[in-house]
């Protein structure tokens, strides 16, 4: 009996210890089945007068969008491709779970930050950058194409310009070198006459990415105007920029409201990218949050999450459908004061009391936040170049009910601006701002 009982015991860890080693068997051939995973094969094809990016054979039409975060919003919302400004297989490798393609961007060295694009050593320190990146990523699965650089040749002269798209030529004849699986573009700022220089010096590249924001509209026209015969691509679109919208009194740039800025994605989309017969798609600016003037301006997320109307639209864009729940909207009062001040020009230490008129597509009841910060708008950053966060300045709003605010202006004269954000039950969010100047001058002497 004993013996039968010790036979069993040992039976029993037997078909333990053999189903542990076949289940590590089967786990090491999953990751080496990952490991050895093709890399797509993506290429332009021109027939019947139109260009039509293919992955793997199918069609691709490029629903993208910048940024490497929310990628399941960017899925639900029906997008299929992100852009990056910068590479790193860990990107790739999240986006190849959400089955999401990247154009990789390839940085290089800007002539407005001092580059010297006739500095031998650091052409060759960038070439050989470039090339090693190109070597360790090449053959990941979720890579679409390669982007040289982003806007290198933005407020520089014509002659350094001519210096740069030589070098992109450069790089771009490298990298095909080493990789004829996927196209090979450079990014510029809005389309125009360079386009005839990019043509002459960069015949290499296989399209153009533009970055374009409101004037994404005369993208068409523009193109055929100076004569770029190749496809092309919108690697950034988004609201109105800073330097289009109209400005106070005193300057300060008025950033659009959400709704705004979601009715102007899809009448811009509509006019420069849907059904171009030499556009391979776009990627809409920003999938993410980020200080550029403000804190909302090229936004489509909240800091906390939360999404816009802007991811609304687009997923209407790509998808034909609206999302079942909507964003708050902002109506054509914005942010306003009983009287009506115009231009808001306050003094310092007073107390102000602010409304907001917004409003939410199923009727559900919303809730509203307010903050005061100090306005950096007019820095001398651009192109996206960095900047840093301005904090809301604590304790300026005095009360908060309904749709209004009361708020103290700060005892330090200069330009701030107001911040309202309004959210639905299920946290979507509707955003304005009103920007405003204090002086320690009464409403005498203004």
């Amino acid at each position: 009996m004993k013996t039968r009982r010790l036979f069993l015991l040992i039976f029993i860890l037997w078909i333990q210890v053999a189903g542990s080693i076949i289940w590590a068997e089967e786990n090491q051939q999953a990751e080496a089945a990952a490991q050895k995973t093709e890399p797509s094969i993506v290429t332009i094809q021109e027939a019947g007068g139109r260009y039509e990016l293919t992955r793997n054979g199918r069609p691709f039409f490029i629903n993208g969008a910048g940024g490497s975060r929310h990628l399941d919003e960017l899925v639900k919302a029906g997008g299929n491709s992100i852009r990056t400004w910068s590479s790193s297989k860990e990107v790739l490798d999240k986006a190849y779970q959400k089955d999401l393609m990247v154009c990789i961007g390839l940085s290089m060295q800007k002539p407005r930050h001092g580059a010297n694009y006739q500095d031998i050593t650091m052409l060759k320190e960038q070439r050989d950058r470039i090339y090693n990146k190109v070597i360790e990523l090449k053959d990941h699965p979720a890579v679409l194409m390669w982007g040289i650089g982003n806007e290198v040749e933005h407020q520089t002269s014509r002659d350094i310009s001519i210096q740069v798209w030589k070098e992109i030529e450069t790089i771009a004849k490298m990298i095909k070198e080493i990789d004829s699986n996927h196209p090979v573009i450079t990014v510029i700022a809005g389309a125009g006459r360079k386009l005839e220089d990019i043509k002459q010096y960069c015949p290499t590249l296989d399209a153009i990415g533009i970055n374009t924001y409101g004037k994404l509209e005369q993208v068409p026209v523009r193109i055929k105007q100076y004569g770029w015969q190749k496809p092309y691509l919108i690697t950034e679109f988004g609201p109105r920029g800073w330097w289009e919208v109209p400005k106070t009194t005193w300057g300060l740039p008025i950033e659009d409201t959400s709704t705004e800025k979601a009715q102007f994605y899809y009448t811009a989309y509509k006019a420069g990218i849907d059904n171009k017969p030499n556009c391979l798609g776009s990627y809409v600016f920003f999938w993410g949050n980020k200080q550029e003037k403000t804190h909302t301006w090229f936004n489509m997320f909240l800091p906390d999450g939360s999404p816009t109307e802007m991811v609304d639209t687009m997923t209407l864009l790509w998808t034909g459908q609206w999302p079942e729940n909507r964003a708050p909207r902002i109506g054509s009062k914005k942010i306003y004061t009983a009287s009506g001040d115009q231009p808001h020009i306050y003094q310092t230490s007073s107390k102000v009391t602010f409304r907001v008129q917004a409003q939410d597509p199923e009727g559900d009841d919303l809730s509203i936040k307010w903050d005061l910060r100090r306005d950096e708008s007019d820095n001398p950053a651009t192109g996206g170049d960095w900047e840093k966060r301005i904090p809301p300045i604590a304790g300026a709003v005095l009360s908060s009910e309904s749709d209004k605010a009361v708020i103290m202006m700060p005892a330090k004269a200069g330009n701030y601006r107001i911040f309202t954000n309004v959210f639905d039950p299920a946290g979507k969010a509707a955003t304005v701002n009103l920007p405003i100047k204090v002086t320690g001058l009464t409403n005498k002497d203004k």
